[in-house]
């Protein structure tokens, strides 16, 4: 499931935008700290891609256990699920002999 929600272009550039968000590297956001997690319309607006292909991609993510996900009212916010990204990198290291 993991490889599969990796393997789409956008939900990678998703992924990388996170990681970007994580180390402090995107501006002008429009209600996020690095603590809360970036919100979905910063990654709308971000990406330039409509909220309904956002929302997709985000419960593939989600859904692959790439993603941590926390609704707060009316809002959702994403955050790296490190632990599990670790592991993923883990495992292909054991079974292909990297």
């Amino acid at each position: 499931m993991i490889s599969k929600a990796l393997s789409d272009p956008n939900r990678y550039q998703i992924l990388m935008l996170l990681s970007k968000f994580e180390r402090g590297e995107l501006e002008e956001l429009c209600c996020n700290s690095p603590e809360e997690g970036l919100c979905n319309c910063d990654i709308v607006s971000t990406l330039g891609v409509i909220q309904s292909r956002v929302s997709y991609h985000m419960k593939e993510l989600v859904d692959a256990g790439l993603v941590k996900e926390e609704t707060r009212g009316k809002w959702k916010f994403y955050s790296l699920n490190r632990e599990t990204l670790r592991e993923y990198i883990r495992q292909m290291n054991l079974d292909y002999n990297l």
